[in-house]
């Protein structure tokens, strides 16, 4: 009953961080069906081609065989090690292209349905695979049923295949009693590709239905529940309690270090109780444009008052300079050109505080 909870529990689809993890184990969707159809395609071609060309090999081999059979001595043990060694690299070379395209179909097969696929993790030892119980699990369970069902009835529609094309050719092969061996071979070969043809469209068809079926329940298998989710953004982006405590030290830090900057302040704007930015415009410190300092809204804008007045920095009332002080300039950033004008006349306010102090 846990477990069908659990199962039901998994309702999102899996994320690709799963699917990655998933496929670097080996473990990827894949269908019987579209390596079948590669088998048949391999099929057609050792038929159409790579057959007879292996079968004129072997026919010149033995022909050559029988027109050197009376220069060879049984009792010449070189003369028979040459013979064997001929024979044996002509088989070679025959059937050496016939294993290749079977290779090579076999693994484009595989490369089709998931790409290149490299993991040693399914060949590794696993108990349960070879379990006797498990497998006697798995021989009667409803999934071997419901297999061995579907092969049963893509038996049943692949040979019907079939054996409507041989019925519409019936005639041709009745004919190829009278024809010599050349000729019958050459039909044979014909109506065996049209036969394999019949069966190439046929699982064609079940290879792509299949291939669908299985991605869908691969994905079904591999669902996870929320909390799954949850220790996935965890691990991967860390615990968001500990990212927000960081962020509030970071903030901390930050704050703490825009409050040491407003001593160093020529002027507070103020708005006048909600915002509070402060200027800095030392031209003989390299200040191209007034520079802010430190900014903040409510109980960060008193303290920055507050520091301001033990530091004898005046307050200069203006609220939409405040508010666009705040909204458009970051810490130590200048001032934008737009603002030039607003920010002269506050600047020509403190100079103008500054000479009314040293005249006093």
């Amino acid at each position: 009953m846990a477990d069908d909870e659990d199962q039901s529990s998994k309702t999102q689809d899996p994320t690709e961080r799963k699917l990655r993890q998933l496929r670097e184990e080996g473990n990827v969707p894949s269908s019987r069906e579209v390596n079948n159809l590669f088998a048949i395609l391999a099929m057609v071609a050792l038929a159409g081609g790579a057959a007879p060309w292996a079968f004129r090999k072997l026919l010149e081999m033995d022909a050559g065989l029988l027109q050197a059979a009376g220069e060879v001595r049984m009792d010449d043990g070189a003369a028979i090690g040459a013979v064997l060694s001929h024979v044996g690299m002509t088989l070679l070379l025959a059937l050496l292209p016939l294993m290749l395209l079977v290779l090579v179909l076999g693994y484009f097969s595989g490369w089709i349905q998931n790409g290149g696929v490299f993991s040693g993790k399914p060949i590794q030892p696993n108990l349960e695979k070879i379990s006797p119980l498990a497998g006697f699990k798995r021989m009667f369970s409803l999934k071997s049923l419901a297999e061995l069902i579907k092969s049963l009835v893509k038996m049943a529609v692949i040979g019907g295949a079939m054996a409507l094309v041989m019925w519409n050719h019936r005639d041709m092969v009745v004919g190829l009693v009278d024809a010599d061996t050349v000729t019958m071979l050459w039909y044979l070969q014909r109506l065996l590709l049209w036969v394999l043809g019949a069966a190439v469209i046929v699982m064609a068809l079940l290879a792509v239905g299949d291939y669908i079926f299985q991605r869908m329940q691969y994905i079904q298998q591999h669902r996870m529940s929320h909390r799954e989710l949850k220790d996935e953004v965890r691990d991967t982006e860390g615990d968001p309690h500990v990212k927000g405590r960081q962020r509030q030290i970071r903030m901390e830090r930050a704050r703490k270090r825009m409050m040491q900057a407003v001593p160093k302040a020529d002027v507070v704007v103020t708005n006048p109780t909600h915002y509070a930015c402060a200027l800095r415009y030392k031209p003989d410190d390299g200040d191209a444009a007034p520079t802010l300092v430190a900014k903040g809204v409510d109980a960060v804008a008193l303290r920055i008052r507050e520091i301001a007045a033990e530091h004898n920095i005046p307050l200069y009332e203006d609220p939409p300079l405040a508010r666009e002080l705040f909204r458009s300039v970051e810490i130590d950033e200048a001032i934008p050109i737009e603002l030039y004008e607003v920010v002269a006349k506050v600047m020509a306010f403190v100079m103008g505080l500054k000479g009314k102090r040293a005249a006093a």
